[in-house]
């Protein structure tokens, strides 16, 4: 989460605030949560309408998340918080849109969040589009290949910064079963891409390419698992596409050092399983593997 107070805000904050508050500028999001169960949902929610209009960004930042906390389980929290979401995401401050991405995306299973979440998916900081993919609710029932937050999705997976790109792959690859020729071009894009510790865009690609049946991944897959240490989406992107192909380089995988109880270990096995089950009586002559993307 995005750090609410710098230095130099909380040498702004005067002396004679409410005590409570002067502390929870300077503390953590947990401490409001335990500051609003302990005062309790009505007397919270007073005081988070009133912070979330202050003209300090520490004191609106406080009071979004004062709000988002009271609204899992207290309607009128919730529809305060809808009723403020619009100038939330248009506040001035990166950290408040952040908080308000946050506050939104806590509310899993509330429909009304989503446009919101889609406006901050736009955001020019990256901190809040981070915030406002990861947290956008997966209740969509079924949608439309042109649904807004479907077509908000493949816009991310071109966003300038490798997590936004992995949660929009991930959203689109294994989340949600929507599939358009737009969805298989935006993840295609990805395959090319270089895992890191911290995002791995293009396995979150091929793993929902895969699970499209798309022939795409196959070349992809392959390349991958002939690379030192393939990380275990590759291995569960070759069980889902379950091509006999891959079969060889799986097996390759396999060390005398590997502890049947290690979950990467387990994930090649299931590979393998998957792979060699799809193997026919003629597999001996099927085609070769395609060219590396």
């Amino acid at each position: 989460m995005v750090e609410r107070i710098s230095s130099l805000r909380r040498s702004m904050m005067v002396a004679d605030e409410d005590p409570p508050l002067t502390e929870l500028v300077a503390g953590t999001d947990d401490d409001v949560w335990r500051f609003a169960e302990t005062v309790g949902r009505e007397q919270a929610l007073a005081y988070a309408q009133e912070w979330i209009r202050s003209d300090e960004p520490d004191v609106r930042d406080v009071g979004f998340t004062a709000l988002g906390a009271v609204a899992l389980n207290y309607p009128p929290a919730l529809d305060a918080l809808l009723d403020h979401a619009d100038a939330g995401c248009a506040d001035r401050d990166a950290c408040v849109r952040a908080t308000v991405a946050q506050a939104l995306g806590n509310q899993s299973s509330e429909q009304r969040c989503v446009p919101f979440l889609l406006r901050l998916l736009d955001d020019a900081e990256v901190v809040v589009r981070r915030i406002a993919i990861g947290g956008r609710p997966i209740t969509l029932d079924e949608p439309a290949a042109d649904d807004p937050a479907v077509m908000a999705l493949i816009g991310r997976l071109a966003d300038g910064d490798a997590t936004v790109r992995d949660w929009a792959a991930f959203a689109l690859g294994s989340q949600l079963d929507v599939d358009s020729p737009q969805i298989r071009a935006g993840l295609r894009s990805l395959l090319g891409e270089s895992d890191t510790d911290e995002a791995y865009p293009a396995a979150e690609a091929a793993l929902g390419l895969a699970r499209r049946g798309d022939p795409s991944a196959l070349a992809a897959i392959a390349d991958r698992l002939t690379r030192p240490d393939p990380g275990s989406l590759w291995l569960r992107a070759a069980a889902e596409l379950a091509d006999p192909r891959l079969t060889p380089a799986l097996v390759q995988l396999r060390t005398p050092d590997n502890e049947p109880d290690d979950p990467w270990v387990e994930g090649l096995e299931r590979a393998i399983a998957c792979c060699t089950a799809a193997m026919t009586d003629g597999a001996s002559g099927v085609a070769a593997l395609p060219p590396s993307p």
